[in-house]
């Protein structure tokens, strides 16, 4: 008995079925992003340029710990990693990153309905794109 509507590639998932996580779960996923963000945020407590192996690999790794918290709906979270991101970048002189850590801290904030503080970060991000343009 053929098939009416045979599929190749057998069946396709329904987009309902996406990712689930149950509250369980939920904790266990945080837990190694948490000890992660407690981690970095040791390293970069003291000033200046942090000893590390590759600082492109720690900025990248700051800016995906802060996606995966938005990931899973933990602004606050979100808004420190990308503190913290931004810090690092500013120690590395890196405007484009600054700017970027900028851009996402201004839209958790108008996400989390705080127009006032995402008004600070929006006035920051045109200095520091201000800046950028008279280096060039």
């Amino acid at each position: 008995d053929p098939d009416p509507n045979p599929d190749p590639e057998g069946e396709r998932p329904e987009p309902r079925d996406g990712i689930r996580c149950s509250l369980g779960s939920d904790s266990a996923l945080s837990k190694p992003l948490d000890e992660a963000f407690s981690l970095w945020k040791k390293l970069l407590e003291n000033p200046g340029i942090p000893e590390v192996r590759s600082l492109e690999q720690t900025v990248s790794s700051l800016q995906l710990l802060a996606s995966l918290y938005r990931l899973q709906g933990k602004p606050i979270q979100a808004l420190e990693s990308f503190l913290l991101l931004r810090s690092l970048c500013r120690r590395l002189g890196d405007n484009l990153g600054v700017a970027n850590s900028l851009c996402q801290l201004t839209r958790i904030l108008l996400q989390l309905e705080c127009p006032s503080q995402a008004q600070v970060f929006l006035e920051e991000l045109e200095l520091c794109l201000g800046e950028d343009k008279g280096s060039e």
